[in-house]
């Protein structure tokens, strides 16, 4: 594909950055957005860097966009995958491998379809498997016109690239209101994107141009006023040089042909041509991929056809190669479709109709033939949005659904409202919530009260979770006109029951949820009855009663479920393992959970759900925090709250920021872990989420806790516990929050409150048998004995937690219980003895990452004497600390910087004064400015 060497000369500056460009991406993800007017050059200089990619050997693949291709459905990724995915198919895994095939049209589907999401994740592995062994370039031309459902892959990918040899090579059109090109910048790593703004052609340069593509030898100075009036930028000089070719005013002093608008100019370029090359040309400009086969079958010209393309392809309007047709420039094809009347754009649609292949194609031209509603074309939009559905493209298949919905016949009330109802459905898998939720209002609006009123409130109600106060509403609404079909009032007090549960009130959600049971009597879909099921025992699980025979039996219903629960998606539910699974890591049976949770999430990616995912890889993150593996908890938690963005569920963020939150609290991340839950916390009391609220509290109680900010800790504890007991919650590990409080009211030398909840802890634990409750209320009562002095007592409780923490699988709590064991032995004069627990436990946090547990380990080792580091060596927290001071800092700085509590960064200061023998701060700016001059000198 080689460039115009004649365009290219002149722009060495440009060139130069398209080879650093290339430069950067052996070592990692760069990528070249070249900007440009209409014809300013940004097409040449985006082959220049396909060329010289070829040149070094880089594997580059090409998508080149028009604007009649932005209705179409993942046609770019088409382009840029299929030179990957023969190689990189085998390499994925197999359902990631099957549902792009699916996509991108290379199989038919035979079951469930990809979800974008599932796409997505498949592009990204062909991604990196085409990169490990050498360079890739995606090369796209004319981004603004890329489709929009590849360009939310291509987003996806670009967001997660970390190390891969990839360039992501980009002209994008600017200066135009059509112009909208994907989010690359925020989606490239820091420092990564780089642009490259094309400006006007040197008069000189211009001058080649004119001379070599137009044929005209036109004088110095009518060139120069040719460059003047195209403002250097070549397309609009080459098309001005023409006219005055074909005008034969070439004089100096004449005026030149500048009309005063381009389209006008082009509209004269085309109009020039024979009446069959312009009735062929609408033709290709009507078509997203138009080729000679296709122009023949749909003009009626025949082999004159090709007589007629000729002609224009002599004039420089088009290219033609290889059997496929593209105009040199987008403005050509759009001016040619402009310039037609409708009446002869109808006409040109119909006749493609009967000539192109894909059915999505052939849909949309059907319905641009259309002057007025028509049953036939609505309902073969109806099968084109079903294929579009079938391959993952739900932008296309929502998209097809609307166009559907304008050609039913007014009269036709249960079809218009059955194409709203999947159009809405569909907008909401391909991530607009917002569309889908004014389509299914528009649908209740115009329907009577009734089952199929009720049907409807009830999917709308299905996809506004966790806006509980809308959940609830239209709940309650749609059950009073559900009246007959138990199936539907099933499932509606099923909703109604995790309503309950999310507002605190666990005797309506109890209430709910046996009406559920009672409605499924007579029911023989397994999959109902396994929501009901497992949403009962969900109510009696939280209020103390795990029924185990229950939750088993909702699991093999699962597992006999169809996918599909009254028209609705089944992942609208919380699925019957994913239940028992929350219920396991609640119960504190880590690796059971940790089991059954990954095997839902491998099922949730073979059925192609991965939209859904969120929900698992939200407990998922919960359960690594718990069991100390915070890398993979913020995995988790990243991905689950990625996937609620993309997805445009704006109502669940607020769910999904508790795992971000919960991460940043036990890694120590200060700054982060308040904004998460500080934010969580407003927008879930917005949508009368009670329960996520005190999950969000319960965090920030956790964080100044490990701050040694008691006051603080109980200020965000004390309501939680309330929740907790208002609730009817008896689970102790649903919020594990009990230790916490209990620890906080014996730091305020509360004992007697202290005292009262342990009691209730030891109850839970034991009428359970939860270890970690039993293991963390064996702690707090030997903190109790501890701030009674009864030191002697307090041993003999911190014994019987070690016993308990045998049998739980969670470093942090074992690591907290052992720096009470260590303070209590060192208040008992015994510093050998105290000394083997905190250091275990400095071992357990440094392992976990959690910098503020490892903190108050060191310091609790320094009191006995346990620091192992040699005299006057500051720890690396403590050299950072030292150097942020003098370098003028404030400990309020400092501590926003390090995203540490003040005390935190006091603490520090004089361990340092201690190692350093210094006094003041003063003397600490000294040390490290002597220490700087001592360095330039050595230097």
């Amino acid at each position: 594909m080689a460039a115009p060497t004649q365009q290219i000369v002149g722009r060495e500056p440009e060139l130069e950055q398209i080879g650093r460009f290339l430069d950067a991406i052996p070592n990692g993800p760069s990528s070249l957005l070249i900007e440009g007017e209409a014809g300013i050059g940004k097409t040449t200089l985006w082959l220049a860097g396909v060329d010289r990619g070829i040149e070094r050997g880089f594997m580059v693949v090409v998508t080149r966009c028009g604007q009649s291709e932005t209705k179409l459905s993942l046609t770019g990724l088409g382009d840029l995958m299929a030179p990957l995915l023969d190689e990189a198919l085998p390499k994925i895994p197999p359902p990631l491998a099957a549902f792009l095939e699916i996509a991108l049209l290379r199989v038919e589907s035979r079951g469930s379809a990809p979800d974008r999401r599932a796409i997505c994740l498949a592009a990204l592995e062909v991604l990196r498997v085409a990169t490990a062994s050498t360079p890739l370039i995606l090369a796209v031309d004319d981004l603004q016109w890329l489709d929009p459902s590849s360009a939310r892959v291509l987003e996806f990918c670009v967001r997660r690239i970390q190390n891969e040899q990839l360039g992501i090579l980009a002209s994008l059109r600017v200066g135009n209101e059509d112009a909208d090109a994907p989010a690359l910048e925020p989606a490239m790593p820091a420092g990564r994107l780089h642009r490259l703004a094309v400006g006007a052609m040197p008069l000189t340069e211009l001058s080649r141009v004119i001379r070599t593509r137009s044929n005209a030898d036109l004088p110095f100075p009518v060139v120069r006023r040719v460059h003047a009036a195209a403002a250097g930028n070549p397309f609009f000089a080459l098309e001005i040089a023409r006219e005055i070719v074909r005008d034969g005013a070439a004089a100096v002093g004449e005026e030149l042909p500048l009309p005063s608008d381009l389209t006008d100019l082009l509209r004269r370029r085309v109009a020039g041509l024979p009446r069959t090359t312009r009735d062929a040309l609408l033709i290709a400009a009507s078509t997203s991929r138009p080729t000679l086969d296709v122009v023949r079958s749909a003009s009626g010209l025949g082999d004159r056809t090709d007589a007629a393309l000729a002609r224009a392809e002599s004039t420089g309007v088009l290219h033609i190669g290889g059997g496929t047709i593209r105009f040199t420039h987008p403005l050509l094809a759009s001016t040619v479709y402009v310039s037609a009347t409708t009446q002869e754009r109808r006409s040109v649609h119909r006749r493609l109709a009967e000539h192109v292949e894909d059915p999505e194609e052939r849909a949309r031209h059907l319905a641009l033939s259309s002057v007025s509603p028509d049953a036939r074309i609505a309902s073969v939009l109806d099968e084109a949005a079903a294929h579009a559905r079938s391959r993952g493209a739900l932008d296309s298949a929502a998209e097809l659904l609307e166009l559907a919905r304008r050609l039913t016949p007014s009269g036709d009330v249960v079809e218009q409202r059955l194409r709203t109802v999947q159009a809405a459905q569909h907008s909401f898998d391909a991530g607009d919530a917002a569309k889908a939720w004014a389509l299914f209002e528009e649908v209740i609006a115009a329907t009577p009260p009734g089952i199929e009123h009720a049907r409807v409130l009830f999917s709308l109600a299905a996809i506004s979770w966790m806006d509980m106060l809308r959940v609830g509403e239209l709940c309650e609404q749609a059950r009073r006109e559900a009246e007959g079909d138990a199936e539907l009032l099933a499932a509606i007090d099923e909703h109604l029951a995790w309503v309950g549960i999310y507002r605190g009130n666990l005797a309506d959600a109890s209430h709910h949820a046996a009406s559920s049971m009672e409605f499924t009597q007579g029911i023989t879909d397994p999959e109902v009855r396994a929501a009901t099921m497992s949403t009962f025992a969900m109510v009696e699980f939280l209020a103390g009663h795990p029924p185990q025979d229950l939750m088993g039996e909702a699991d093999r219903l699962q597992d006999l479920g169809s996918g599909d629960a009254l028209g609705i998606e089944a992942t609208t539910y919380t699925a019957s393992r994913v239940n028992h699974g929350l219920q396991l890591l609640w119960a504190g049976d880590l690796s059971a959970a940790r089991t059954i949770l990954e095997q839902e999430l491998s099922e949730y990616e073979k059925r192609g759900r991965y939209l859904f995912r969120d929900e698992i890889l939200c407990y998922l993150a919960e359960l690594e925090c718990r069991a100390g593996n915070l890398d993979a908890a913020a995995r988790a938690a990243e991905e689950a709250f990625d996937i609620d963005v993309e997805s445009g569920r704006v109502s669940g963020l607020a769910h999904m920021r508790f795992p971000k939150a919960l991460v940043a609290a036990y890694r120590g991340d200060v700054g982060r872990a308040r904004s998460d839950a500080e934010e969580g916390i407003r927008q879930t009391l917005r949508y009368e989420d009670i329960f996520d609220a005190n999950c969000h509290r319960s965090v920030l109680g956790f964080l100044e806790l490990s701050l040694e900010n008691p006051e603080g800790a109980h200020g965000w504890l004390e309501p939680v516990v309330r929740f907790l007991q208002d609730a009817g919650i008896a689970e102790p590990g649903v919020i594990p929050c009990l230790p916490d409080e209990i620890e906080a009211l014996i730091l305020l030398g509360d004992a007697d409150a202290a005292e009262n909840l342990l009691g209730v802890l030891e109850r839970q634990g034991r009428s359970l048998d939860r270890p970690w409750a039993l293991a963390a209320a064996a702690r707090c009562r030997g903190l109790l004995f501890a701030a009674r002095k009864d030191l002697d007592a307090a041993r003999d409780a911190l014994e019987l937690a070690m016993v308990q923490h045998e049998r739980v699988g969670q470093p942090l709590e074992l690591g907290r219980t052992l720096v009470v064991t260590g303070e209590v032995e060192r208040r008992a004069k015994r510093k050998r003895a105290a000394r083997v627990p905190l250091q275990d436990a400095l071992r357990i946090f440094e392992g976990m990452g959690a910098e503020l547990w490892v903190e108050r380990a060191r310091r609790a080792l320094e009191r006995v004497g346990g620091f192992t580091g040699a005299a006057g060596e500051l720890t690396p927290t403590e050299r950072r600390v030292a150097e942020l001071v003098a370098d003028g800092k404030t400990n309020r700085e400092v501590a926003n910087l390090l995203f540490v509590s003040v005390k935190t960064v006091e603490a520090n200061l004089s361990r340092i004064f201690q190692k350093l023998d210094m006094r003041s701060r003063a003397e600490l700016i000294r040390h490290f400015a002597d220490r700087d001059v001592d360095l330039q000198r050595r230097g």
